[in-house]
């Protein structure tokens, strides 16, 4: 007992736990990653890893208080935090302060002023709070340019960290021998609260820690069957139990995906296999010696720095282009793993031996390394991103023209379809996202075409039939006699559309309606749909390293790379369509060649005035419809003029 008699209590070193850390962090870089073979994602549930750290953080600290409480019968708060702060401070703080240069030249202003903002949450332990609220959801290809999104966990740690120490002692002193029995309620409330937000809000569920204390709480109450341990086991037993913990980890990182991650019951999986590891590990078993492998053991004693700097690296190398292929992220985690191994030996080690770095040296280093961070950001923000280091940035930045389109679609006709002057001809746009594309383009040119109405009737394809019939809804969207007060007022119906197999069904049945109320029909092609990866398109990679717009040169190479990219799938929808208006004998206006020049197999991207044609892959900008609308009517593209 005397062991625990000492100032500090120290935990009994278990080569495993290290070797779960290491199973979990190339799990978690293996999935962030994004590596693909033969067309299969590998480790598609590999952000699984990160609840096996949540098992282990809550087993070491319950392990850590609750031994000082049981043989020194006290417990120092301030000595817990500050060995928490010696812990994962330091190798934060590092990565924060070296990241910012590296945001500086790979990201676009919007994205250093959304990165500074996200320095601030990280230095008060709430950048869960900050993803979410933000609308992020993480698994999303925008998270992937995003450097600190990862350190979301880390925030949940934190929290945890603070709350948990408090009422562990709490119950300790005046719950006694039924804390574990608290402790096992929470958990179960927990697990329960998750699974329920699973379903009613998945991205809320998977930022906040009432979904995860479960997880870290599993560790806790593992602390507590140790200690209560009083069984012997076999070697058989323990190695069976291993294999199928370590059965249950990989068979959740191969075969678990969910497009928005979040904990709820699948979670068990993962989290109760580490619990079988931890407890049934033996000395001298074969899996204690797969355990203790120095390999393993040495990835696990690093992974906390290479957890840190594996995002940052692949969102900055996303965001600069820099890498494609299997070999480009290869040469990238060389990088990682060269880093993180820096960063353990000579910021983690140094920084934990309190005989190296006094207390007061190191409340002094983070109070001046706070200061840089916190200054560094709200010069960042206060300059919004430094526009100037981007020429054009205004009128070409993705974030502003999508802005600018969004905020007029819901000052015009969405949500209140209605034709204002019924002397002219009024034509109806219907469709979804790429229908409000036609709608723009033809209501920003409605100068050009002056005896000519337009609305939109903003709905799915295949919803159009229960305009006609008694049932209100389709897919929850509630069909109303105002929509079909519209479709009747309307001269023309033109059906515009990003196509869904299930609108082709019932897109024959839709032009036989329209003809029987004696509407002239137009059918469009699906907007052909370019290169489009991470949020960035090819001019985006052109303008992220050039900080410019290509010269009149450059735009006949970039227009040529466009068309070589289209989307082969939009090609082969388009043929389907073209069929149905040929079988029905209407009219079909193909957008590509609003865009494209097959014979010259180019595609512009740019207006005459330099603005974007798009926003993403396929759909316009504010400019870009006025572009396009004039396109429309220099070549009498509606025989309307």
């Amino acid at each position: 007992m005397k062991d625990y008699l000492n100032k500090n209590i120290k935990i009994k070193y278990r080569s495993e736990i290290d070797s779960l850390r290491a199973i979990s962090v190339l799990a978690v870089v293996v999935y962030h990653a994004k590596i693909n073979i033969l067309g299969y994602s590998l480790f598609p549930g590999g952000y699984l890893g990160v609840d096996i750290f949540f098992v282990i953080s809550g087993y070491l600290i319950t392990s850590i208080i609750f031994k000082e409480l049981k043989y020194k019968k006290n417990f120092s708060f301030g000595g817990f935090y500050l060995r928490r702060a010696r812990r994962i401070l330091p190798a934060l703080f590092f990565l924060l302060l070296c990241s910012i240069p590296l945001a500086w030249f790979a990201l676009l202003p919007s994205g250093l002023v959304d990165f500074a903002r996200s320095i601030y949450f990280s230095l008060g332990f709430s950048s869960n709070f900050y993803f979410y609220f933000t609308g992020l959801e993480y698994g999303a290809v925008d998270g992937l340019l995003k450097p600190l999104l990862h350190t979301w966990s880390l925030a949940v740690e934190e929290q945890y960290y603070i709350i948990f120490p408090v009422l562990f002692v709490f119950g300790f002193f005046f719950l006694k021998k039924k804390i574990h029995i608290a402790i096992l309620i929470i958990l179960l409330l927990s697990l329960i609260f998750a699974e329920y937000f699973s379903l009613k809000n998945s991205n809320l569920n998977f930022y906040i820690l009432p979904s995860r204390a479960w997880e870290l709480l599993a560790g806790s109450a593992l602390v507590f069957l140790e200690d209560k341990k009083n069984f012997k086991i076999s070697n058989f037993v323990s190695n069976l139990f291993c294999l199928l913990g370590l059965l249950m980890i990989f068979f959740s990182f191969i075969y678990f995906y969910e497009a928005v991650p979040n904990p709820n019951l699948k979670n068990c999986l993962p989290v109760v296999g580490t619990i079988f590891i931890l407890i049934f590990i033996k000395k001298k078993t074969i899996f204690a010696k797969l355990l203790s492998n120095k390999l393993l053991v040495g990835l696990g004693l690093i992974s906390y720095s290479l957890y840190l700097w594996h995002y940052p690296i692949f969102a900055f190398a996303r965001n600069l282009r820099i890498a494609q292929g299997l070999l480009e992220y290869s040469l990238i985690a060389i990088l990682i793993f060269l880093i993180s191994i820096f960063s353990y030996f000579f910021i983690e080690k140094p920084f934990r031996d309190k005989k190296f770095i006094s207390n007061q040296l190191f409340v002094k280093i983070i109070i001046i390394s706070s200061s840089i961070l916190i200054l560094s950001s709200f010069t960042i923000i206060n300059n919004k991103g430094f526009k100037n280091r981007f020429a054009n940035y205004d009128k070409f930045s993705i974030d502003y023209q999508k802005y600018l389109t969004e905020v007029r679609l819901k000052k015009y006709e969405l949500g209140n379809p209605q034709f204002i002057d019924l002397n002219k001809k009024n034509i109806l746009i219907i469709g979804n996202s790429h229908g409000r594309d036609t709608f723009n383009s033809l209501k920003l040119n409605e100068d050009l075409f002056e005896n000519l109405e337009f609305s939109i009737l903003d709905t799915r394809i295949y919803c159009i039939e229960k305009i006609f019939e008694k049932s209100e809804f389709c897919d929850g969207l509630k069909m109303t006699k105002l929509e079909k007060k519209i479709f009747n007022e309307a001269n023309i119906i033109i059906i515009s559309a990003a196509y869904t197999e299930k609108d082709l069904i019932k897109i024959e049945k839709i032009i036989d309606i329209s003809k029987k109320y004696k509407k002239e029909l137009i059918l469009t092609t699906k907007s052909p749909s370019f290169y489009y990866e991470n949020y960035l398109s090819i001019v985006d990679k052109f303008y992220n390293l050039n900080k410019r717009l290509p010269n009149k040169d450059e735009t006949i190479i970039l227009e040529k790379e466009y068309f070589k990219s289209m989307d082969e799938g939009v090609k082969i929808l388009n043929k389907k369509i073209e069929v149905i208006a040929k079988n029905k004998n209407i009219k079909l206006l193909k957008k590509i060649d609003l865009l494209c020049d097959q014979k010259k197999q180019r595609c512009e991207f740019l207006t005459k005035n330099k603005d974007r044609i798009l926003y993403d892959a396929n759909h316009y900008s504010i400019n870009g419809a006025k572009h396009i609308g004039k396109k429309i009517f220099s070549l009498n593209w509606l025989d309307l003029n």
